[in-house]
C-alpha cells in the first residue's frame, strides 16, 4: 500500500512539474512578447487598437461577418485603427471616408501594394494578373491594355448589343418558364440564380466571344460551379497566410490539395478558351474583338515594355471571370430585394419607367442617363450592400500618415461596408434605404460630393479603383429596369418581411438565402 501510494505521489508530482514547467514556458513566451511588442509599440507611433493575443493577434475578433466586426470596434478605438492579424502581419482598418481620401488621394502610390495569399498565387499564376498583380511596371502595362481594349467608354460601348441581347433573353425566358400558368398562378423565380446566368452569358461573350456551358468545364460539375469554388476557396481562411510557420496545418486540413484540383481545373478551361482562339481566329473588322483576342494580339507584339505570356493571359481572364460575374449578379440581386422590401420604391421606379420608356417598348441602355431614380436606387443599394465589403493595400514603403508612422507590407483594410454606413457623412437614418439621398433638390442630377469626400466607395478608388465601374453599372441598372418594367413582383412569403440577411464568402457579400419573387407580366408588348 505504501508503494502504491508513493508511486501515486510521485506520478501526481510529475505531473504537476510537467503542468508548472509548461506555465513557466507560457509565462516566459507571454513576457518575450510583451517585451518585443510592447518596445515595437514605443518605436512606432500606430493608431489605436485592441490588444493582441500571443500568435493569433486579433484574428479571434474577425468571426463570421468580419466587415461587421470592425465596424463594431472603430466605434471603440476609432475610424482609423491598428490590428494584428495572425504573428506578423500588421492591418490598419479604415472606416470613414475622409480618412479613406487621405490614403487614397495624398498619399495614394504608397498604398498601391497588393498582399499576397496562397490561393491568389495558385489562381493568378502566381499574382500575374490585374487584381492582384504587385505594384509596378507589369501592372501597369496589363491595366493600360484592360482598360483600352476592354473597359474604355468606347469599347464598353461597341458590345452595348450584347448586353442587351443577354437580358432580353433573360426576360424571354421568365416568361417560358411561366408560359404554362395563368398570369394570377405564376411560380416563384429564383432571381438569385436568373441574374448569375444573366451577367456569367455577358462576360462569357464580351471577354471570352461566346457563352461557355457545363460541358466546357472538364474535372467539374460544371461552369457556375467552377466560378463558386474559386470564389470560396480564394476567401478561405488560411492559417499560413497570417502565420507563416503554421502553414503546414493548411496542408493537414487539405487546403492546398482543394486549392491545386480546382486550379488544375481552371486551367484546362482556360486553356481551352485560348485554345479557340488560336483555331478561330477572325480577321472581321465589323466583329468587335473580345479580351482573349485583344491579350493574344498584345503578346505577340515585340515593342510591349514587358512580354505577355501565356499564363499572364490565363490570369487576367481569371480576373474577368470572378470580378466581372459574381459582383454584378450580387449588386442586382441586392437592389432587386431593397425594391421589393420597400413598395413605395418599386412604385415610384416603375412610374418613372412607364413615363420615360413607356409601355410600348423594352427599356434600351440608351435609356439609362434618362432614369435618374433608378440611378439613384442603384447608388443607394451599392451603399449598403458593397459587392465586396473591403478593398485590402499595402504599404509600398516606411511612411507617416496623419501622424502615424506606418511599417512597409502593412495590411490596408478599406471597410467599404462602413465608410457607406458612417453615420457622420450619411445621417442618424443611415441603416435606411433613401435613393434620395443621391438626387439633387430638383430631383435632376446626383450629389456628387459623395465621391469627392470619398463617403461612397463601393468600387474602391485611387490607383487601385475597380477599372470596371461603368460596366458593372450599366449591367446593374439594365438588368433592374428590365425585371421592373417588364413584370410585376409580389413575394411568396405571407406577409412576412423578406429576410435580407447577408453572408460573407471571403471576397463577396452575397444574401444568405436566395432571392424568390413571383413575376406577373407587365408590360403589354411581351
Amino acid at each position: 500500500m505504501a508503494e502504491e501510494l508513493g508511486s501515486v505521489t510521485r506520478s501526481q508530482w510529475e505531473y504537476a512539474g510537467f503542468y508548472i514547467e509548461t506555465l513557466v514556458a507560457l509565462v516566459v513566451a507571454w513576457s518575450f512578447f510583451i517585451f518585443i511588442y510592447g518596445n515595437k509599440r514605443r518605436r512606432l507611433l500606430l493608431p489605436p487598437g485592441p490588444f493582441p493575443l500571443p500568435v493569433i493577434g486579433n484574428l479571434h475578433l474577425l468571426g463570421e461577418l468580419p466587415h461587421q466586426a470592425l465596424t463594431a470596434l472603430s466605434l471603440k478605438y476609432g475610424p482609423l485603427m491598428s490590428l494584428r492579424l495572425g504573428s506578423s502581419a500588421l492591418t490598419l482598418v479604415i472606416s470613414s471616408g475622409d480618412i479613406a481620401k487621405e490614403f487614397l488621394t495624398t498619399h495614394d502610390r504608397l498604398f498601391a501594394g497588393r498582399p499576397s495569399s496562397a490561393a491568389s498565387k495558385y489562381f493568378t499564376y502566381n499574382s500575374s494578373d490585374v487584381a492582384f498583380a504587385p505594384y509596378g511596371p507589369y501592372w501597369r502595362q496589363m491595366r493600360k491594355v484592360c482598360v483600352l481594349q476592354l473597359l474604355s467608354s468606347r469599347r464598353i460601348d461597341s458590345f452595348r448589343f450584347i448586353r442587351e441581347e443577354e437580358v432580353s433573353a433573360m426576360i424571354l425566358s421568365i416568361i417560358n418558364s411561366n408560359s404554362e400558368y395563368p398570369q394570377e398562378d405564376s411560380r416563384p423565380l429564383n432571381i438569385s440564380k436568373t441574374v448569375s446566368a444573366l451577367t456569367n452569358a455577358i462576360i462569357c461573350k464580351m471577354a471570352f466571344g461566346r457563352k461557355y456551358s457545363d460541358e466546357d468545364v472538364i474535372g467539374s460539375t460544371g461552369f457556375d460551379s467552377l466560378i463558386k469554388e474559386i470564389l470560396l476557396l480564394a476567401g478561405s481562411f488560411n492559417i499560413g497566410d497570417y502565420i507563416p510557420y503554421l502553414a503546414w496545418m493548411d496542408h493537414l486540413r487539405g487546403l492546398h490539395r482543394r486549392l491545386k484540383n480546382v486550379h488544375n481545373t481552371q486551367d484546362q478551361f482556360v486553356e481551352k478558351v485560348i485554345d479557340d482562339h488560336e483555331v478561330n481566329a477572325h480577321n472581321d473588322p465589323n466583329v468587335p474583338r473580345d479580351l482573349v483576342d485583344v491579350l493574344l494580339a498584345a503578346s505577340a507584339e515585340k515593342d510591349m515594355e514587358l512580354q505577355i505570356t501565356r499564363d499572364n493571359i490565363k490570369a487576367v481572364l481569371f480576373d474577368m471571370l470572378v470580378a466581372g460575374m459574381d459582383t454584378s449578379s450580387t449588386s442586382i440581386e441586392w437592389t432587386m430585394s431593397e425594391a421589393l422590401r420597400n413598395p413605395p420604391v418599386l412604385q415610384k421606379l416603375q412610374d418613372e419607367l412607364e413615363r420615360v420608356v413607356g409601355m410600348e417598348r423594352m427599356v434600351r441602355e440608351s435609356d439609362l442617363p434618362r432614369l435618374v431614380y433608378l440611378q439613384a436606387v442603384v447608388k443607394e443599394t451599392l451603399r449598403l450592400h458593397p459587392a465586396g465589403p473591403f478593398a485590402i493595400h499595402s504599404s509600398l514603403e516606411d511612411c507617416t500618415v496623419l501622424g502615424y508612422e506606418i511599417p512597409r507590407n502593412t495590411l490596408i483594410f478599406f471597410n467599404l461596408w462602413a465608410i457607406g454606413r458612417n453615420p457622420k457623412s450619411w445621417g442618424e437614418d443611415v441603416q435606411s434605404f433613401k435613393p434620395e439621398r443621391f438626387l439633387s433638390e430638383a430631383e435632376a442630377g446626383f450629389i456628387h460630393k459623395t465621391h469627392e469626400n470619398f463617403e461612397w466607395l463601393p468600387f474602391g478608388a485611387g490607383r487601385r479603383g475597380c477599372p470596371g465601374q461603368q460596366l458593372a453599372t450599366l449591367v446593374i441598372e439594365l438588368a433592374v429596369a428590365q425585371l421592373l418594367h417588364c413584370f410585376n413582383w409580389r413575394l411568396p412569403l405571407n406577409g412576412q418581411e423578406l429576410d435580407m440577411t447577408e453572408t460573407f464568402n471571403g471576397l463577396t457579400l452575397p444574401r444568405a438565402h436566395e432571392l424568390l419573387a413571383l413575376p406577373t407580366r407587365r408590360l403589354p408588348v411581351l
